[in-house]
């Protein structure tokens, strides 16, 4: 059912665990046998979870450029943007 009826959150892509092939492709944008493809090579990390091919939402995102890092962006002042008379 959908979630405004039963009331259940939905979980952003980016706070999942994983998703589906099927759901890994539609985000990505291309087709479930290349998903397939990169899970084989490697590229991918998937897991088999009660029979069903998950993939693993970290490496998707990795894939995609688009991982959050836990790095922060340093702003530093550069000699151009100083307030030197």
């Amino acid at each position: 059912m959908r979630p405004e009826i039963t009331g259940k959150k939905i979980l952003p892509l980016e706070e999942r665990f994983g998703v589906t092939v099927a759901v890994a492709a539609a985000y990505v944008g291309i087709g479930k046998s290349r998903i397939y493809e990169r899970l084989r090579s490697g590229e991918l990390e998937g897991k088999i979870i009660h029979g069903r091919r998950i993939v693993v939402v970290q490496s998707l995102l990795r894939m995609c450029g688009g991982a959050p890092s836990a790095k922060r962006e340093k702003e530093t002042a550069r000699s151009e943007e100083s307030a030197s008379p």
